[in-house]
């Protein structure tokens, strides 16, 4: 049963020659956080076109941050259904079928991430009650809820390991924000960073146990990849220069920011400031290829690879 549940996902990737050739991503007009709204915007590898894919549903709100699962469900941050709350569509070549509200909880919803045989989601949940972010877990029709973590600190961002028996994602609760490692099922918490710096947008690769993530340890924001140990640490984009003025996750627009494996694990895509607004750039991983792949005036942020 093991052996099946990992056959399917590595044979659907395997199949045709569609299967990486889409980066679902935001876009808004001019900087971010300027109160545009956010649409759901498609990038063609083959073509090298981008396209809209859904257009905001709530003025200076909009969609972002998404996730596709196997069988091309998508799960999207979205205020169509009251304030920031997890919406779940059938992804469609030209748009999104059935959108839905995926959960029935009270609290504001973010960040949620498929795992890799699409029969669970991550997730982080904020409770405005004692202003805390803690990671959940659900199954893939929003039901039967775990709270993973509880540190009265904010844990964002969660990714799924290859093997979907871990969580990876960011926490402060160390005082600045570094990247952890927890079991789905027991209790032991692993610091990955270990490091002054700001390290968040963790994503992990599908076919290999290699982390993806964003820094500003070298002064300036850089792609960096590494084991699930923490191990054989890499910079993969040196070259960039763009940096950001701290002061805060929400505030310096971190929340905008997100990495994505390829679904061969042999690129990641990710953005940054390009000028003065985000751009998307795709690099080999190892890092050879940094190739801009977005260049505008608008802001183009959370970029996601789906091989559907």
């Amino acid at each position: 049963m093991k052996t099946l549940k990992w056959i399917l996902p590595l044979l659907m990737i395997s199949l045709g020659a569609k299967s990486q050739s889409r980066i679902i991503f935001s876009r808004s007009p001019g900087q971010l956080n300027t109160g545009e709204t956010p649409d759901l915007m498609v990038y063609d590898l083959k073509t090298k076109q981008t396209s809209l894919l859904h257009k905001g549903t709530v003025r200076r709100r909009g969609e972002y941050s998404v996730s596709v699962s196997p069988q091309g469900k998508i799960i999207v941050n979205t205020y169509k259904f009251g304030g920031w709350k997890l919406g779940i569509a059938d992804l469609a070549d030209k748009g999104l079928r059935n959108f839905r509200k995926f959960t029935k909880r009270r609290n504001y919803e973010y960040n949620a991430s498929w795992s890799h045989d699409g029969t669970r989601v991550v997730y982080e949940e904020y409770n405005w009650g004692n202003s805390d972010t803690e990671v959940f877990i659900a199954d893939e029709s929003g039901k039967n809820v775990v709270q993973l973590t509880d540190s009265k600190s904010d844990d964002q961002m969660p990714s799924w390991t290859n093997d979907d028996t871990r969580i990876v994602f960011v926490s402060n609760r160390s005082g600045n924000y570094e990247l952890l490692l927890k079991s789905v099922e027991g209790s032991e918490i692993k610091n990955l960073t270990n490091h002054f710096s700001v390290d968040f947008a963790p994503s992990t690769s599908r076919l290999n146990s290699k982390i993806a993530f964003l820094s500003n340890r070298s002064g300036s924001i850089h792609l960096y990849t590494m084991d699930y140990d923490g191990r054989n640490l890499a910079d993969l984009t040196p070259q960039l220069k763009s940096k950001i003025d701290y002061g805060g996750f929400h505030s310096s627009g971190l929340w905008s920011y997100q990495t994505s494996w390829s679904p061969d694990g042999r690129q990641i895509v990710f953005n940054t400031m390009s000028g003065s607004d985000l751009e998307l750039f795709i690099v080999n991983s190892d890092g050879t290829g940094l190739e801009q792949i977005t260049e505008n005036s608008d802001s183009d942020f959370c970029p996601y690879w789906t091989n559907r």
